[in-house]
């Protein structure tokens, strides 16, 4: 039953790209008749992958991570916490795929910096990030002083890294926090806050992801102060190098093997759950491996292809300029079709007691990434540097704490890593790097930056919603009080 209900998320999501592939296909770009049934058939096995991986990460991941996070706590050894964190920091960002697909991107474009060199970067950052996240949640530090104190660090180093390693830098953010890392990470977090069991600690359970997509910023711009060159004159083409099971099996073992590991060392030493617990936890691992399989095979073998050709075949015509409301189309149909987003929508009309609605926040979300994408595309038709976006997004981002409750502002950098989701790593940065190419532009420096455009926009998005919300509480609260009073004043008249 719980299969079925993901395999109906997944394939929400995924179908309306699906249609809108067959759309573009026969009006303005076509394509060989062999490579689109390829890519229907390769779709229908994406689908089977995430289902399978988020069916996997639900019943095996999350619990591990909840079950590990509370036994961290229950222990009160505050060292065992921190070097646990980022341990697990390190492991899971190494495991998890949207990073992964990024890392294979960024060699192929570039050329220079490998997958493992970026990989690994992101997963210490990570790591330390977490580790700072968790002792924030144990010693009660406010959210937002960390916010702030992390991202002045992250434009002040930057600011001296050259722009390519500033545009993956932001986009290592985004595309670190995707379906393995998110679910892993929260559910450390409510393990930790939940065993703290006071009153801020509901609160407290929000923030670890936004506080967490700092460290692969910090590390990818630090990485490039020593690699520190241009890369120009690439462009992006399909790969002519044959998709591999073998070699996708192997990586995807080598990605799950030490997480699998971790729990099975705490388990032995510090956890101690039952037979029917690990038999599940193990089930979860076991669905998860085979669906992270399906879906990078599905994803190599045409999905990327697919958008890669797509842009190629706007960006070389006279309609390049489509590509604006193109890329507008694709992030509003992807944000409302994924299934993370219905979640976090259905939270924030949790804690706003219904105030904000899902339609809106659901709408709210989809212009405000649609908003994004056709900005990112907008640097292919016109090329400009990545912090003509970044500079007023993040302003904006971190100027709304000030008027924003605590909670919405957890949940709001909270939500960077939902909106970044599978899909903005496979067609939607393919099918810009594709644009750049076919337009003659430097795919390297126009085109990475988008999942950073997509990460950073539902923080905004949310944060003035959570401000609304305020807004709307206190000209209520004004309203009784009047009344009230009102009441009063004739009460006692005589």
């Amino acid at each position: 039953m719980f299969f079925l209900i993901k395999l109906r998320e997944t394939a929400l999501a995924v179908i309306p790209v699906i249609l809108l592939v067959v759309l573009l296909s026969v009006t303005i770009a076509p394509l060989p008749a062999g490579l689109l049934g390829v890519f229907l058939i390769d779709s229908l096995l994406l689908i089977l992958g995430l289902t399978l991986f988020l069916t996997g990460a639900e019943i095996g991941i999350m619990p591990a991570g909840s079950y590990l996070g509370g036994a961290l706590t229950r222990s009160r050894k505050l060292p065992l916490i921190l070097v646990s964190g980022f341990i697990i920091g390190f492991i899971i960002t190494v495991a998890e795929p949207a990073l992964l697909i990024l890392g294979d991107q960024v060699q192929f474009i570039t050329g220079t910096l490998q997958a493992i060199h970026l990989v690994t970067a992101v997963a210490i950052g990570t790591g330390f990030f977490v580790t700072l996240a968790l002792a924030r949640t144990v010693f009660q530090i406010p959210l937002k002083l960390l916010l702030l104190g992390g991202y002045l660090v992250v434009f002040a180093l930057a600011s001296r890294t050259a722009p390519l390693f500033v545009a993956i830098a932001f986009d290592s953010g985004g595309a670190t926090t995707g379906p393995m890392t998110v679910p892993f990470i929260i559910a450390l977090g409510l393990g930790i806050a939940g065993v703290r069991g006071d009153k801020k600690a509901e609160d407290d359970s929000f923030g670890l992801i936004g506080i967490a997509s700092i460290g692969p910023i910090l590390a990818v711009s630090f990485l490039g102060l020593f690699l520190d060159r241009e890369l120009a004159g690439v462009s992006a083409q399909t790969a002519a190098e044959t998709v591999r099971l073998s070699a996708i099996v192997l990586n995807v073992a080598k990605a799950l093997a030490p997480l699998a590991a971790l729990i099975i060392i705490y388990q032995l030493f510090l956890m101690k759950l039952p037979p029917r617990q690990i038999q599940r936890l193990s089930i979860g691992f076991i669905y998860a491996f085979a669906g992270l399989v399906i879906f990078f095979y599905s994803a190599e073998h045409s999905f990327i292809a697919v958008g890669k050709s797509v842009g190629q075949a706007i960006g070389s015509s006279s309609l390049k300029a489509l590509l604006v409301p193109l890329g507008f189309a694709v992030g509003a149909i992807v944000t409302c079709a994924e299934p993370a987003i219905w979640l976090l929508a259905e939270q924030v009309e949790e804690v706003s007691a219904g105030n904000i609605r899902r339609p809106v926040m659901l709408f709210s979300l989809a212009l405000g990434v649609g908003l994004a994408v056709a900005l990112a595309m907008l640097r292919v038709v016109f090329p400009f540097s990545i912090w003509y976006l970044l500079i007023p997004f993040y302003t904006a981002a971190l100027l709304l704490m000030s008027v924003t409750p605590d909670l919405f502002t957890a949940i709001a950098f909270d939500s960077g890593g939902v909106a970044s989701g599978p899909l903005s790593g496979t067609f939607i940065l393919a099918l810009t790097l594709g644009a750049s190419s076919g337009s003659g532009g430097n795919p390297a420096m126009d085109a990475f930056g988008l999942i950073a455009m997509i990460a950073v926009s539902p923080i905004v998005c949310i944060q003035l919603l959570g401000w609304l919300f305020t807004r709307s509480e206190q000209k209520i609260a004004r309203r009784k009080a009047k009344a009230g009073s009102t009441r009063t004043k004739k009460e006692v008249t005589p």
